[in-house]
Formats: structure tokens, sequence, C-alpha cells
């Protein structure tokens, strides 16, 4: 590291919050979001007056839902005034009319295929400001251009080393980041960079040759794993066999940027002899949203940078905690690409704190179900998404992965699943085929006449060349509902 390259870290350092939170924080990541608020009410005379001056040992819910609605009102501020998008959109709102939280219903919502048709116009500074531009498809097809700046960027590292704190990281550990393939948005580059201004070590492999894998994780002596959990699950269930797993000593394992089933989990844990984790987050918002803590019912929300609603996806109205709804969020800090009151299609619900962790503000995500533009039908309309396959086929521990085909035959729908096995005898076959049946969406359609029995046919392990993110379901009706 040269001169300069220690100066910037050092400045880095200064900045962050995460390096704030006293060593015997009962949770972490809530007392960064405390210290951000009354760090933000000293530096600000509107947000001081309504929650007077505390520090965070001593925020409250109520604070916070204040600290909330006036970074809402900032943003809306900000973004009227330099994001051409929202200067035409938002034109006919007040931000000094939002008070409450019911007063969001006053703010009309972003889709996503806004963002997908103009981005440049999002975009709240020169594009020579941005410090980095990444682009996602995401689960819609659609070219997405989001823009950070420094401040974003050091935003979201920010988080990340809250985050890792609370996971239980700490001087010596080192976290292994496995993600195997070339990314819009490059997790390694914020991951890496919070461990180096956390003092942690980290390890990159973006290979997808597991034994590479496996070699840059001995040679660093990796402490935390990081990773997507298709990719990790497949090493584990390609190398477990013929390695002690357990031996390496992981720690703690992280699972993010895809969905996480309980049976995939359970197998994970097993194997490596620690707890997994998971992680939910969108590239719009730089992918690190909410974590578990070690009691996994439910993730801790950046309630800090953002704000979570759930709304009916029908009507648009906003619904309470413990309701499921659509999941929407508003950026409260961005200055690149800021959304406001953006629908993210997931289908989720909130947690009222407190949590058995120690947390008793944070409000926490129930792990998004499924998404709405992943979903599909089949029978009499029940609607089916990727996760619950997930939950039933990784209970096997002889499948490594799979890919499911919808198809017509007469008037029933047909479910044909290619799996790679490691056992392909005729005893699994029947076993998933009789799993698959149970499922409540698959069971009613076949009672109804509706629904074929599922079809498994196995294929080599390796046929099918490992991608993230792949699409598990394809549908080939030419007429569905």
């Amino acid at each position: 590291m040269n001169a300069w390259e220690t100066v910037k870290l050092a400045i880095v350092r200064r900045r962050l919050l995460a390096n704030r939170i006293p060593s015997d924080s009962v949770y972490p990541l809530e007392t960064w979001i405390a210290i951000k608020t009354a760090v933000t009410a000293k530096g600000n005379r509107e947000l001081k007056n309504i929650i007077g001056k505390k520090d965070h040992e001593h925020i409250a819910r109520k604070d916070f839902d204040e600290y909330q609605l006036f970074r809402v009102r900032e943003q809306l501020r900000y973004v009227k005034e330099e994001s051409p998008h929202y200067r035409e959109k938002l034109k006919d709102v007040d931000p000094d009319e939002i008070k409450t939280l019911d007063d969001l219903e006053k703010i009309p919502f972003t889709y996503p295929q806004d963002l997908a048709e103009e981005p440049m116009r999002f975009m709240a500074v020169s594009r020579t400001k941005m410090a980095r531009e990444f682009t996602t498809t995401g689960t819609t097809g659609k070219r997405k251009v989001i823009g950070y700046t420094t401040s974003d960027l050091i935003a979201k590292i920010d988080i990340i080393a809250s985050a890792l704190k609370g996971v239980g990281m700490g001087s010596g550990d080192i976290l292994h980041i496995m993600f195997p393939t070339v990314m819009a948005w490059d997790p390694s580059l914020m991951l890496a960079g919070a461990c180096k201004v956390a003092g942690y070590g980290s390890s990159v492999c973006s290979s997808s040759d597991i034994n590479e894998q496996m070699k840059v994780m001995r040679e660093s002596k990796a402490t935390h794993i990081i990773g997507l959990p298709s990719f990790i699950y497949r090493v584990t269930s390609l190398m477990g066999s013929e390695t002690d797993l357990k031996a390496l000593g992981i720690k703690k394992m992280i699972s993010t940027s895809e969905p996480l089933s309980e049976s995939m989990r359970n197998t994970l844990q097993d194997a490596w002899g620690c707890n997994v984790l998971d992680v939910w987050g969108m590239t719009e918002f730089g992918l690190a949203c909410a974590i578990e803590c070690d009691e996994r019912n439910g993730l801790h929300t950046d309630e800090a940078n953002m704000l979570f609603e759930i709304i009916d996806p029908e009507t648009g109205k906003r619904l309470p905690d413990g309701e499921t709804g659509e999941l929407v969020i508003t950026a409260l800090t961005a200055e690149g690409s800021p959304l406001i009151r953006y629908r993210t299609r997931d289908i989720a619900s909130m947690v009222s704190p407190p949590c058995r962790c120690g947390s008793v503000f944070n409000r926490k995500l129930v792990k998004p179900s499924g998404r709405m533009d992943l979903q599909f039908k089949v029978g009499m309309g029940y609607k089916i998404f990727p996760v619950m396959f997930d939950e039933v086929l990784f209970a096997d521990r002889n499948i490594v992965d799979y890919q499911v085909t919808i198809t017509k035959e007469g008037f029933k729908d047909v479910l044909t699943f290619e799996a790679e096995s490691k056992d392909r005898s005729d005893d699994v076959r029947r076993s998933l085929v009789g799993a698959l049946s149970k499922i409540m969406e698959i069971e009613d359609g076949m009672n109804e006449d509706l629904i074929d029995t599922p079809r498994v046919k196995f294929i080599d392990i390796g046929t099918a060349e490992y991608s993230a993110k792949a699409k598990k379901i394809t549908d080939l009706r030419e007429n569905f509902d």
C-alpha cells in the first residue's frame, strides 16, 4: 500500500461510524443505527428540536421514526431539486407534509420499469461525479443503471462493516468472499473494502472451479465465508465426501444474493459445523440491506439508510407489521441514484422489535417468500415460486442443483424437474416425486386433475454449467394465466 492509499484508508476509517461501536455492544448493527441517528441530530437543528440532544444509548423507536421521517423530507427536497425524473414526478408533493408514516401514501411509487426506461434521469449528480456505476437486469431482463458517489460507497462500506462486526468478526478474522462469476455489482468490491477499513482480513476467489475455491480458502486461513448459497451448496455437496469441512474451522457462513432455503441451510450447517446467516438485498440499494442475527427469525434491516414498507400490491395501501404484501423501499441517504418508494416486487412482511438477540428498536424483514415477477400459475391459478422447490429438493443430500420446465399436455400442467444428483436410482426418483407431490399447490392441482404427477429426470453432475442466479423455472406453455 502506497502513501496515498494509506492516507485515503485513514480518512475512510475516520468517517466510518462502524468504528465507533463499543466493543461490549449487545447488537452492533442496531448500535450503529443509533449512533447514526444521534450524529445526524447533532448536526441538524430540525431533527435536534424533534428528538432532543441524545447519545446513541438513549435512542428509542419513537426517536428513530422521527429520524426516518426527517430523512424522507430531506431526500424529497434533494431529489426534487437534483433529479430530473423526480423533479417532474414529485412536483405536487410537499416534503413538509410528510409528518407521519401514514403520510408516505402521499408520495407516488417508483416502478422498476421506470428505472429501466430512463436510468440517467434518476441520477441526482452529473456522471462525472459518480464514483461507480453498476448495471442490473434483475429478474426482469430489463437493464437498469445505478450510480454511486464516493459518499454512497462509504455509506455502504459502513453498514457492511457494522454487519460483519454483528456476526462476530473481530481482529484476526478473515472473510473468504465466494462469488464464482462476474456480476454487474461485484460484491467483492464492497466486502473486501469493508474488511480493510474495519481491520479484518479477506480473500477473494471468483473462480467456479471448486478445487480452486478450497485452495484459496485454505491458504488464506479463512474464518468466515460469504457467497451465493447455490455455489456454497455445490462446493459442500461435491467436496464434503472427500474433505472434512468442519476441520477448516469456519466460524460463521453468510448467504447472500440468492434465496436460502431452510433445507439448504441445514445441509450447510451440518457439513461445516457453523451457523449460516441469510442476507437480503437488491443491486438498486447496494445489495447489503438486511441480515439475520443468530436467532434467525427475521433479518435486521439497514433502517438508517432505507425505509422499509409493506403494501397491498393491489391497492397500494400500507400494511402493518406482521401482514404480508409487497416490499417497498425508500433510499434515505443516497446521492447518486436515489429511489423513492421503489416497488421491489418481493413478497415479504416486517416484524416489530424487540429481538431475542438484544436488539430493541430495529425492525426486521421476514425472509421474502418469492418475487411477484418470478411467480408462475399452475392448475386453478396456484402460485409457485422457485424457493418452494428448493425446500423440497435440497432436503435430499443427493441433489446438487435442478431446473424446472412447465409444459401442458391436454388440460394438465406438467412440471418436469431436471436434477443433478449423486444417486440416480429409482428409489431416489420415487422419493423426490413423492415429496414434490406433497407441496400443497401441487397436491391440490393433482386432486383437481389439472396438474400431472411431477416428473424427475436425472442429468450428470456438471452437465449444466454453473450460473449465478440461474433461472430455475421455464414456462413453455403457449397460453396460460
